[in-house]
Protein backbone atom coordinates (compact mmCIF):
# COMPACT_ATOMS: atom_id res chain seq x y z
CA UNK A 1 0.00 0.00 0.00
CA UNK A 2 1.53 3.62 -0.71
CA UNK A 3 1.20 6.59 1.15
CA UNK A 4 -1.72 7.94 -0.31
CA UNK A 5 -3.81 4.21 0.31
CA UNK A 6 -2.41 4.09 3.69
CA UNK A 7 -3.87 8.02 4.00
CA UNK A 8 -7.05 7.32 2.45
CA UNK A 9 -7.38 4.42 4.47
CA UNK A 10 -7.24 6.24 7.67
CA UNK A 11 -9.44 8.91 6.26
CA UNK A 12 -12.24 6.44 5.90
CA UNK A 13 -12.08 5.09 9.13
CA UNK A 14 -12.32 8.71 10.49
CA UNK A 15 -15.66 9.33 8.79
CA UNK A 16 -16.84 5.79 9.81
CA UNK A 17 -15.87 6.72 13.47
CA UNK A 18 -17.75 9.82 12.70
CA UNK A 19 -20.83 8.06 10.95
CA UNK A 20 -21.23 5.69 13.73
CA UNK A 21 -20.26 7.86 16.70
CA UNK A 22 -18.04 5.63 17.90
CA UNK A 23 -15.75 7.53 20.06
CA UNK A 24 -13.09 4.85 20.81
CA UNK A 25 -12.81 4.57 16.81
CA UNK A 26 -12.49 8.70 16.33
CA UNK A 27 -9.99 8.43 19.34
CA UNK A 28 -7.90 5.57 17.72
CA UNK A 29 -8.09 7.46 14.53
CA UNK A 30 -5.79 10.58 15.72
CA UNK A 31 -2.33 10.97 16.37
CA UNK A 32 -1.06 10.78 19.86
CA UNK A 33 2.60 12.08 19.69
CA UNK A 34 2.35 14.44 16.77
CA UNK A 35 0.48 17.65 17.39
CA UNK A 36 -2.88 17.67 16.11
CA UNK A 37 -5.35 20.82 15.19
CA UNK A 38 -9.12 20.53 14.29
CA UNK A 39 -11.34 23.69 13.22
CA UNK A 40 -14.98 22.42 13.15
CA UNK A 41 -17.74 24.43 11.12
CA UNK A 42 -17.54 28.15 12.52
CA UNK A 43 -15.52 27.07 15.47
CA UNK A 44 -12.24 28.18 16.81
CA UNK A 45 -8.84 26.69 16.06
CA UNK A 46 -8.61 23.60 18.68
CA UNK A 47 -5.55 22.32 19.33
CA UNK A 48 -3.61 19.67 21.63
CA UNK A 49 -5.01 15.92 21.61
CA UNK A 50 -7.25 16.84 24.78
CA UNK A 51 -8.88 19.74 23.27
CA UNK A 52 -9.41 17.40 19.89
CA UNK A 53 -10.52 14.33 21.35
CA UNK A 54 -13.08 16.06 24.00
CA UNK A 55 -14.81 18.52 20.86
CA UNK A 56 -15.24 14.88 19.22
CA UNK A 57 -16.55 13.17 22.45
CA UNK A 58 -19.41 16.22 22.62
CA UNK A 59 -20.09 16.21 18.98
CA UNK A 60 -20.37 12.55 18.78
CA UNK A 61 -22.64 11.55 22.12
CA UNK A 62 -25.10 14.57 21.12
CA UNK A 63 -28.52 13.59 19.97
CA UNK A 64 -28.65 15.43 16.79
CA UNK A 65 -24.56 14.35 16.04
CA UNK A 66 -24.89 14.89 11.80
CA UNK A 67 -24.88 11.72 10.10
CA UNK A 68 -21.95 12.82 7.77
CA UNK A 69 -21.11 11.47 4.06
CA UNK A 70 -18.26 12.23 2.30
CA UNK A 71 -16.85 11.96 -1.15
CA UNK A 72 -12.95 12.78 -1.51
CA UNK A 73 -12.36 15.15 -3.84
CA UNK A 74 -8.27 15.40 -4.16
CA UNK A 75 -4.98 13.81 -2.37
CA UNK A 76 -2.02 15.64 -2.21
CA UNK A 77 1.65 14.24 -0.31
CA UNK A 78 4.14 15.74 0.70
CA UNK A 79 7.50 14.39 2.01
CA UNK A 80 5.62 13.12 6.05
CA UNK A 81 2.48 14.69 4.99
CA UNK A 82 -0.84 13.75 2.94
CA UNK A 83 -3.48 16.03 2.82
CA UNK A 84 -7.19 15.08 1.18
CA UNK A 85 -9.82 16.98 0.66
CA UNK A 86 -13.15 15.64 0.88
CA UNK A 87 -17.21 17.00 0.13
CA UNK A 88 -19.00 16.54 3.09
CA UNK A 89 -22.69 16.64 3.71
CA UNK A 90 -25.23 15.51 6.72
CA UNK A 91 -27.17 12.36 4.41
CA UNK A 92 -30.44 14.46 7.01
CA UNK A 93 -29.67 17.35 5.14
CA UNK A 94 -27.77 16.69 1.63
CA UNK A 95 -27.81 20.53 0.63
CA UNK A 96 -25.53 21.65 3.44
CA UNK A 97 -22.60 21.07 1.82
CA UNK A 98 -18.76 21.42 3.47
CA UNK A 99 -15.57 21.45 1.86
CA UNK A 100 -12.88 19.71 4.39
CA UNK A 101 -8.96 19.27 4.56
CA UNK A 102 -7.59 16.22 6.83
CA UNK A 103 -4.04 16.17 6.86
CA UNK A 104 -2.41 13.00 7.82
CA UNK A 105 1.04 12.08 9.26
CA UNK A 106 2.96 8.46 9.88
CA UNK A 107 2.70 7.84 13.21
CA UNK A 108 4.90 4.80 13.82
CA UNK A 109 3.71 1.96 11.18
CA UNK A 110 0.33 3.99 10.53
CA UNK A 111 -1.23 7.43 9.45
CA UNK A 112 -2.85 9.33 12.05
CA UNK A 113 -4.61 12.46 11.40
CA UNK A 114 -3.27 15.33 12.38
CA UNK A 115 -5.72 18.45 10.73
CA UNK A 116 -9.22 18.45 10.23
CA UNK A 117 -11.10 21.62 9.15
CA UNK A 118 -14.50 21.77 7.57
CA UNK A 119 -16.68 24.49 6.27
CA UNK A 120 -19.34 25.54 3.51
CA UNK A 121 -19.02 25.99 0.12
CA UNK A 122 -21.42 27.02 -2.09
CA UNK A 123 -20.61 24.31 -4.75
CA UNK A 124 -20.75 20.55 -4.76
CA UNK A 125 -18.61 18.07 -6.28
CA UNK A 126 -20.54 17.54 -9.55
CA UNK A 127 -21.04 20.86 -10.00
CA UNK A 128 -17.22 21.71 -9.64
CA UNK A 129 -16.30 18.53 -12.00
CA UNK A 130 -18.78 20.50 -14.41
CA UNK A 131 -17.18 23.61 -13.44
CA UNK A 132 -13.62 22.32 -14.23
CA UNK A 133 -14.18 20.34 -17.15
CA UNK A 134 -15.20 23.66 -18.95
CA UNK A 135 -13.24 25.64 -21.72
CA UNK A 136 -11.59 28.47 -20.47
CA UNK A 137 -11.75 30.60 -23.27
Amino acid sequence: MNNNEEALFCNDAFYQAFLGRDIPAMNDVWARETPILCIHPGGQALSGRHEVITSWQQILAHATCPRIIHKVDKVVSYDTLVLVTCYEWDERRPDNLLLATNGFSREGERYKMVFHQAGPTPIGPLERDIETTQPMH
